[in-house]
């Protein structure tokens, strides 16, 4: 798999060294465009979309912010990487579900251990989750997966955009997911990678850039569910 990843920074210098930082990391691995003019890259967003975005967080007419907020309208679960000089964008970056930030000069030190988080994170086996509703097939990589929520038979399947549905036993659907998939509850299997916060009998997860949901944690899961949540949430963040 390739990564298409976007740089945008107005200053060539900078964007052209981060490029030859990830090249030198793997040239077979990205596929690397270049922008100067933040309005270039939302334009373009209308009809593409990257897996990986490196944005600065100041341009002279908008911030690297309110790029990432038009990032997230449509797609909530790319990693999105600030460069910054100052800390104190900190608080507001990551509102906008930042995967990390560097701060300048961009180093190999610096950027290597965020793209192997990164690459981590994107899962790059390809893995899908294939089912079919009402003779129609259907195809969804496991990371825009939020939660499945069972319904007696059916499996309800949440993501940040639509609600789809098949027909499922918990045995089988267990069978068919990776082990970011925990099962907190008889009715509820929940996507480690979207689990904002754990309280004692609810689990918090991110729906998109705006909402989120309690799902319920049940006695008989959740000493084990909690264990394995934070598990995973170590692997990513490690």
């Amino acid at each position: 798999m390739v990564i298409k990843v976007a740089i945008c920074d107005d200053v060539p210098v900078i964007a052209k060294a981060i490029e030859d930082l990830m090249l030198e990391y793997d040239s077979s691995l990205f596929e690397i465009d270049i922008f100067y003019d933040p309005f270039r890259l939302i334009k373009l967003l209308e009809e593409n979309t990257y897996d990986l975005f490196i944005l600065d967080i100041e341009f002279p007419n908008r911030s690297g912010i309110e790029i990432a907020e038009t990032i997230r309208k449509n797609n909530y679960t790319c990693p999105i990487i600030f460069l910054t000089s100052f800390k104190e964008y900190m608080e507001k970056v990551f509102k906008v579900n930042t995967f990390d930030y560097i701060l300048k000069p961009v180093t190999k030190d610096k950027l290597y251990p965020v793209l192997n988080r990164a690459i981590k994170y994107l899962d790059l086996d390809d893995s899908k989750f294939m089912f079919t509703f009402n003779k129609v097939f259907y195809s969804l990589s496991f990371s825009e997966i939020i939660y499945f929520e069972k319904n007696k038979r059916s499996v309800l399947i949440h993501t940040p955009s639509e609600i789809y549905e098949t027909i499922l036993l918990t045995k089988t659907l267990l069978s068919k997911v990776n082990d970011d998939f925990v099962q907190v509850h008889t009715s509820f299997i929940v996507n480690a990678r979207h689990v904002k916060q754990i309280s004692t009998n609810t689990i918090t997860v991110n729906l998109n850039g705006t909402r989120t949901v309690e799902i319920p944690m049940s006695r008989k899961f959740k000493d084990q569910a909690r264990k394995q949540i934070l598990m995973r949430l170590r692997d990513f963040i490690s």
